[in-house]
């Protein structure tokens, strides 16, 4: 005979309280609003891979949310020339928007501190990209972070996958760097 604790029966029923929850469609917002919390049990993005990140006035819809994708120092093996932030068509689908007018790179993390000149920004709407080009290479083992401002939320709370790709200086091509696993609209 197996005795369980009180503990782990809870545990389990909470389990199976949320798997029968998400199987009929009913999404219950988080406990907490801050960025990577919780437990993922199936798929997920590789932790060698997450990116952090921070968000001002998450909540659905919102007109004015600000998005503080950080970039650790140890992504930069050698200096960068281009980014390009991937992002899924989920996002858009439920009526998320840029303005490409208010994104800025900041040299250090959380919220960044000193401005780092952009030569140039584009929202490629059509395949879902925002490409960053700064006027100077981005120096080799420096953090940043990229502020966009002035984000329009989509409609209803979810996970959306905004991916980095970088290009080095000398390369022809841009490379995965990492994924943010955006927490959007779920409250302050």
């Amino acid at each position: 005979m197996i005795f369980l604790t009180r503990g782990f029966k809870l545990a389990v029923l909470g389990l199976v309280t949320t798997a029968i929850t998400a199987g009929l469609g009913v999404v219950l917002p988080p406990q907490v609003s801050q960025a990577q919390t919780g437990l993922t049990i199936f798929g997920g993005v590789d932790p060698a891979y997450r990116l952090a990140y921070f968000i001002d006035s998450n909540k659905p819809r919102s007109n004015n949310a600000r998005y503080y994708l950080q970039v650790s120092r140890n992504r930069l093996p050698r200096d960068v020339i281009s980014l390009q932030i991937e992002y899924p068509e989920s996002f858009t689908e439920q009526q998320g928007s840029f303005n490409p007018d208010r994104i800025e790179l900041r040299l250090g993390d959380w919220r960044g501190g000193e401005v780092i000149p952009v030569k140039s920004v584009t929202w490629q709407e059509e395949s879902r990209r925002i490409e960053i080009i700064p006027e100077a290479p981005i120096t080799a083992n420096t953090s940043f972070v990229i502020v966009m401002q002035d984000v329009r939320n989509p409609r209803r709370y979810g996970y959306h996958y905004f991916n980095l790709r970088m290009m080095y200086q000398g390369d022809v091509i841009d490379q995965y760097a990492g994924t943010w696993p955006l927490e959007l609209g779920a409250g302050d």
